[in-house]
């Protein structure tokens, strides 16, 4: 009965030592982040275009200024990507209007390694820091047409580079990939995380 009981108990411990090894896996924190200035909003619908945890195609309509998503990736390789597609209105005020224009896309990762440390981050994006475009009404349609799009390809490893997303009608992307922490720092307090994260 000892015999068997200790058989038991060395059983338990190795299948709970087993299921503790088998949760453990690389994961990755996915953001995705688009803003708009407001003359955007009066002049073109916007679509956004994004790669979701399960590697799909989602899309969203944008309806504030701000759009932003994130969440939790266990497979690799991975596949980053966001576009937002505008569709010019149809009323776009007097010909002589003119409106401030401007779209702002990122996407990013933090990559969390099964033994847990943080083994990377990547970010690729649209200079935030550009000004507006003073587009005339007249100009809208072509203004819109340029899309923006941004993207990134994750290894298994969790090593990041920019690459071109396609979502089916997008441009060739305007994404770099940007050689400063700094940029990590900013685009992760979008989500209301700290910059110990960035490396």
């Amino acid at each position: 009965m000892k015999r068997l009981f200790a058989i038991l108990f060395l059983a338990g411990i190795v299948s709970l030592i087993s299921c503790n090894k088998g949760d453990k896996q690389n994961s990755m924190d996915s953001f995705c982040y688009v803003t708009v200035s407001e003359d955007v909003l009066k002049v073109a619908d916007v679509t956004i275009h994004y790669i979701n945890e399960n590697g799909q195609e989602a899309t969203e309509l944008m309806t504030t200024t701000v759009w932003k998503k994130r969440w939790i990736a266990n497979t690799f390789p991975a596949t980053l990507g966001v576009w937002a597609q505008m569709s010019p209105k149809l009323v776009m005020g007097e010909a002589k209007d003119t409106y401030q224009l401007k779209v702002v896309a990122s996407t990013g990762y933090l990559f969390h390694s099964a033994n847990g440390k943080d083994w990377g981050d990547g970010w690729t994006s649209i200079d935030p820091n550009t000004a507006p475009e003073n587009v005339a009404a007249a100009n809208v349609q072509s203004w819109c047409s340029k899309g923006a799009t941004v993207g990134c390809e994750i290894d298994a490893k969790g090593m990041g580079q920019p690459a071109k997303v396609d979502f089916g009608g997008n441009d060739e992307g305007e994404g770099d990939l940007p050689p400063y922490s700094e940029f990590c720092v900013w685009v992760l307090s979008l989500f209301g995380l700290g910059p110990e994260h960035c490396i």
